[in-house]
């Protein structure tokens, strides 16, 4: 196992919530939950966490998944730009007039691939900046999650979605962990009091966590859990028991 980096939690927030990507963060591409990411969520909730899955995919693709894991406090879609807190409430979307401008600038060039959500447009673009030329003057930022290019309003990221998830839960900044693979997870991970990686991940985000796992997949985010997150709990649990008694 990698070793945990400096001390827990980084930003000093207490033990709230638990934030995961899915796709080759729990699951791998393709693949519905296993008996052992459905356990391994259970477990986080079991902790007294309030558990968020934190995806690019679309709220509708997410449906499914949802229903495998159980129960989820909330649910952050399209790389934070679609909000369910808590999951099955009131939607809120950020950035859709951006997202109308997008399409209709990429919609009328051939042969250009894109994959359309509520928000996001994405694709397996290799050349940024004529993506970034096709797109001048909107409001939007570019972001990379391994082969695929994502176009997002400008200031949406993970971080931020799971940020006003966890406001409507009423749960402070910064007191959740969380664990991820691709460059688009890595504002929510250097946001969390604790940070993990899967094996799988991309150096680059492996380079920033607390703590990167030996395995993949779930069996990676299990090792995550079980090991600095359970740690992060019991100490959060420890100093608020030493507080009371004071």
């Amino acid at each position: 196992m990698t070793p945990l980096r400096a001390h827990l939690p980084r930003r000093g927030g207490s033990a709230r919530a638990f934030a995961f990507d899915l796709d080759r963060t729990l699951v791998a591409v393709g693949r519905a939950p296993s008996r052992l990411a459905r356990a391994t969520i259970q477990e986080a909730r079991g902790m007294g966490l309030s558990v968020v899955l934190v995806s690019g995919r679309a709220p509708s693709a997410l449906i499914p998944f949802v229903a495998a894991l159980g129960p989820l406090e909330a649910v952050v879609a399209e790389n934070g730009a679609v909000i369910e807190a808590p999951w099955g409430g009131r939607r809120q979307v950020i950035g859709g007039g951006v997202a109308q401008q997008v399409r209709r600038r990429l919609e009328p060039i051939s042969g250009l691939e894109v994959e359309y959500g509520e928000v996001v447009a994405s694709g397996s673009w290799v050349d940024r900046r004529t993506i970034a030329g096709y797109l001048s003057g909107l409001d939007i930022h570019l972001v990379r999650n391994r082969d695929r290019l994502m176009v997002l309003p400008t200031g949406v990221t993970k971080a931020s979605g799971l940020g006003l998830a966890l406001r409507r839960l009423r749960i402070p900044d910064h007191s959740f962990a969380a664990i991820g693979d691709g460059e688009n997870d890595i504002p929510m991970l250097r946001a969390a009091a604790v940070s993990g990686a899967v094996a799988n991940a991309v150096p680059a985000v492996k380079a920033i966590v607390d703590y990167a796992a030996h395995e993949p997949f779930e069996r990676g985010v299990q090792e995550f859990l079980q090991g600095p997150v359970a740690r992060w709990v019991r100490s959060d649990s420890s100093g608020r028991r030493s507080t009371s008694r004071s």
